[in-house]
């Protein structure tokens, strides 16, 4: 009998566990956005109320939030970067996904199917190129991501 040990997370990443209760939050949402060059003096303001966890969190049972602590994907995911992570979707060409290749450790890269390679999207890191009996596990596509500013 073959056992395959699960992957822990790389030193890049982090998880942030989160619990599902019975209240809601709601915050003001504003649909029409806001303008970023010269704002209209006329344009009201509709106010719409948002649930954050219902929008972000809808299915807490495939959903997981890690924290990025590493710069492999810097400019696009940057150190500190919160992750919403979805285990429920389908990975496509060129998403960003939590993976891990042959049993090491999960770690965050975008997928090139079509190159069949793991992509750093810093340039100072390299890219993994996949070979065709190499395994690879996702634990879930990046759909989001919480950044302080």
């Amino acid at each position: 009998m073959n056992i395959l040990k699960q992957p822990k997370l790389n030193k890049e990443l982090v998880n942030l566990p989160f619990k599902v209760k019975d209240k809601k939050l709601y915050v003001n949402y504003f649909e029409e956005g806001v303008q970023a060059g010269f704002p209209s003096p006329a344009q009201d303001f509709e106010e719409t109320p948002l649930s954050l966890d219902e929008k972000y969190l809808q299915h807490p049972e495939s959903t997981y939030l890690i924290k990025v602590v590493g710069d492999s994907m810097h400019p696009t995911l940057q150190m500190g970067d919160i992750l919403i992570i979805k285990s429920d979707v389908g990975v496509q060409n060129e998403d960003i996904a939590i993976v891990s290749v042959n049993q090491t450790d999960f770690t965050v890269k975008r997928i090139d199917k079509t190159n069949n390679q793991l992509i750093a999207d810093n340039p100072d890191f390299p890219n993994l190129n996949l070979q065709e009996d190499d395994t690879l596990i996702c634990l879930g596509v990046v759909k989001q991501l919480i950044r302080d500013l």
